[in-house]
Parts: C-alpha cells; sequence; structure tokens
C-alpha cells in the first residue's frame, strides 16, 4: 500500500510471535531446541492438538508454538520449491556476518536440507527448511541500502572482509543506493506520520 493513502491512525502494534503446525513435533522440536538453541517454555493440549512453546528470550514466554495438524499433502510452491506454499518464510535475525558463517557450519554438520546461502546487498542470508520443509531465513543487515529484492549466491568459501568488500562494491553501483542508515532515517520519517501519538 503506498503510503500517501494509508489512515491517519495505526494501531499500536508489536510484532510478538507465531505458530505454526507441524506433522512430526518431535523432530521439529528437536531441531529448533538442539540445532536453533530455543527453550522448551511449555507444553500441553488444547482443542485435540499438541503444543510446544519455544523462546530464545526470557521476557517472552514464547517465541514459536509448534502445533500438531500439518497436512502431509501440502503442495509445493508453483514459483519456486525453496519458499512454501502459505508461509513463505520464517526469518531470524543474528548478529553478524561471522555468527552467519557459523550458522552455516553447523547447518551443513547437522544435514540441513535445502541449503541457499545468498546476498541481498542489503542483507546476507541463509536460506534453509526445517524437518517439516519451513523455509527459514537467518540473516544480518549490511551498511548499504537499495531498492529490492535482489539475490545472487553468498560464497563462504571467500573471507568476511571480501564478502562485505564485494557487496559494498556492487550495491553503490545499484540505482537508488544509499546508506542504510540514510534510508532508516528517510523512511522511519514517513512511518512516524502514521504512528499513534502519545
Amino acid at each position: 500500500m503506498n503510503a500517501v493513502t494509508k489512515t491517519s491512525y495505526a494501531p499500536n502494534l508489536k510484532f510478538s510471535h507465531m505458530g505454526f503446525a507441524t506433522s512430526d513435533l518431535a523432530a521439529m522440536e528437536d531441531f529448533y531446541t538442539r540445532v536453533l538453541g530455543f527453550s522448551v517454555t511449555d507444553r500441553g493440549e488444547v482443542l485435540g492438538m499438541s503444543l510446544v512453546f519455544l523462546s530464545r528470550d526470557p521476557d517472552d514466554h514464547h517465541q514459536l508454538v509448534l502445533v500438531s495438524g500439518r497436512p502431509d499433502d501440502l503442495p509445493a510452491n508453483p514459483y519456486h520449491p525453496q519458499f512454501g506454499c502459505v508461509i513463505n518464510q520464517i526469518s531470524f535475525k543474528v548478529s553478524s556476518l561471522q555468527e552467519l558463517r557459523k550458522l552455516n557450519d553447523i547447518f551443513l554438520k547437522e544435514g540441513v536440507k535445502n541449503m541457499m546461502p545468498s546476498n541481498h546487498g542489503i542483507a546476507y542470508s541463509i536460506y534453509c527448511h526445517d524437518p517439516d520443509g519451513n523455509n527459514l531465513e537467518f540473516f544480518v543487515d549490511t551498511d548499504w541500502y537499495f531498492p529490492q529484492p535482489f539475490l545472487i549466491p553468498l560464497d563462504f568459501s571467500k573471507s568476511d572482509e571480501e564478502i562485505v568488500k564485494e557487496t559494498e562494491e556492487f550495491s553503490r553501483q545499484q540505482p537508488g543506493f544509499e546508506p542504510y542508515p540514510e534510508w532508516r532515517a528517510r523512511f522511519g520519517g514517513i512511518m512516524n506520520l502514521y504512528r499513534p501519538q502519545a
């Protein structure tokens, strides 16, 4: 939606958590706890469904909820099999390119499926599938912005320094380039027009 067509008021919202159905609750719990470091905060049954609540932050009782009931015959995304047919992706921000590289090593060791390291210019990402085939993204922002979408392979055989240098070079050549802090300040001003006033 174009910013000029928005209503003059937006509810005071902050994204909190998501839940998704799974066909193999045990395998999904193992992946999210052992591989990704979530903790189980609660588990139980309601309305005939089994639920596992997961969090990585004690301020949030749950950030993810795994729920039984995913059908076995969901179709693939007709445009690209990496991405979901209902939930396109679930994204997790990491602290640095070095941390993303560590995750890449962990995923290779764990035999994680459908890994797709990607460079968006504005962010470095690893896409992969969890045991149910949900597309996950793990990403870290860069210092540069240019209009999206944009995706080329991310080559972890190169050093962090080489990756960053090459990314800055091609980012600066893109139409609409600007340093990410400038884009955030500019776009934040637009967003603030529609935020509730205290």
